[in-house]
């Protein structure tokens, strides 16, 4: 869908007509970097890897064949220096800027992490600990949900025993879009009394997406009481929506016969908005390149993503005369017992500030998790003394 409304966008001039191929990657990483090797013969540029497990390498590598890479997944801290890596861009805010923006607002300095059993979820818990801890903010564990019941109620007494937790960081997929596993996760939390509000829950892949909230229902939580008390303790965050959902967006392609598929838009992943965006982003970084006549190389496309501003699929797509992005976020929160999330604050990107909406969230234990010391978010200060 992007590379044919691409071919067809007079705004556009790319001097070569796009063409995509896609390259499967392996689930295992070590698998997915030799996979990965290959590929420097089969394209001009890349969009992911998924993996954050193997970005660093990839990136050398795409330094090494010249090919820009565009990732949306890569959340490895040390890729944000364009000195060291000229040939890597972000397609997306770093998850870890949104998430450092929103625990600095409530003063949530302790984290854990829990992740799916998967290579990609693992890798993306390392990574995401380890970029925490570059801003400075403990990371107390990061662990992985273990096999059965038995085991998921391991997991759980093991984050238990680690004191001052305030925010559990969710790696694996969201029980919003099907994610079976955090279902699970989130009930034994609830039975085990750990979702009375002493933690805030706070789910990883709805950040790299746009979940569509506005006047739908997320009809998961209608036969099973359980889980919608359990998400009470659960804040999502997710990128804004514009004037029309990634379903509103979905649809229109489909009515106008652009997707051929016969999929209702609530059958598939929005995180097909975050792809579309990414290679229409590469897109305008070879056009903006073009226009300042410079040769068309992996570095100078990386290079030429900055003050962009195009309707992505579902919302604006914005950078700042760095290159970073400016699009909104949203917290989403249930009141408890209903079925639908409303926005309780907007993260403006442009400011790193969050603003109130109006509307207060509702914790299961009528307020939130105790704060943690101002001195974890100033960068000057040294916490002493607990």
């Amino acid at each position: 869908l992007a590379v044919g409304r691409i071919s067809k966008d007079p705004s556009l001039d790319l001097g070569h007509r796009l063409d995509y191929v896609v390259l499967q990657e392996e689930c295992k990483t070590s698998r997915a970097l030799v996979r990965f090797v290959d590929f420097g013969k089969i394209s001009s540029a890349f969009i992911g890897p998924l993996n954050p497990g193997f970005c660093e390498v990839a990136t050398f590598l795409g330094e090494n064949w010249n090919k820009a890479i565009f990732s949306w997944m890569c959340i490895n801290y040390k890729l944000d220096s364009t000195i060291h890596h000229p040939t890597f861009a972000r397609t997306l805010p770093s998850p870890t800027r949104v998430l450092f923006t929103i625990m600095k607002y409530f003063y949530w300095a302790n984290v854990g992490i829990i992740a799916s059993n998967e290579d990609i979820w693992m890798d993306t818990a390392n990574k995401l600990a380890s970029a925490l801890r570059s801003q400075g903010l403990p990371v107390s564990i990061v662990t992985s949900v273990r096999k059965g019941e038995k085991g998921i109620e391991d997991t759980w007494n093991e984050i238990k025993e680690v004191d001052g937790i305030r925010i559990i960081l969710l790696c694996m997929h969201s029980v919003l879009i099907g994610g079976e596993e955090q279902a699970t996760l989130l009930t034994k939390a609830l039975e085990m009394g750990l979702a009375d509000g002493r933690y805030v829950f706070v789910p990883y892949d709805t950040l790299l997406y746009s979940l569509p909230y506005q006047n739908n229902s997320f009809n998961i939580f209608d036969n099973d009481s359980k889980l919608q008390e359990a998400y009470d303790a659960v804040l999502t965050i997710t990128l804004a929506s514009g004037e029309r959902t990634f379903y509103d967006a979905f649809r229109e392609a489909k009515e106008s016969g652009e997707i051929t598929r016969d999929l209702e838009a609530t059958q598939v992943s929005p995180l097909f908005g975050t792809i579309y965006d990414a290679i229409y982003f590469m897109a305008m970084a070879i056009d903006s390149a073009r226009r300042k006549g410079v040769r068309i190389s992996g570095a100078n496309i990386a290079e030429h993503t900055k003050n962009f501003s195009f309707p992505g699929f579902s919302h604006q797509v914005e950078t700042d005369n760095c290159g970073k992005g400016l699009s909104d976020y949203v917290i989403l929160d249930t009141d408890g017992h209903g079925n639908q999330l409303f926005p309780t604050h907007l993260l403006d990107m442009s400011s790193d500030s969050v603003k109130s909406l109006g509307r207060a969230i509702h914790f299961p234990s009528g307020g939130p998790p105790k704060p943690d010391l101002s001195c974890w978010f100033d960068p000057d200060v040294l916490c002493t003394g607990g």
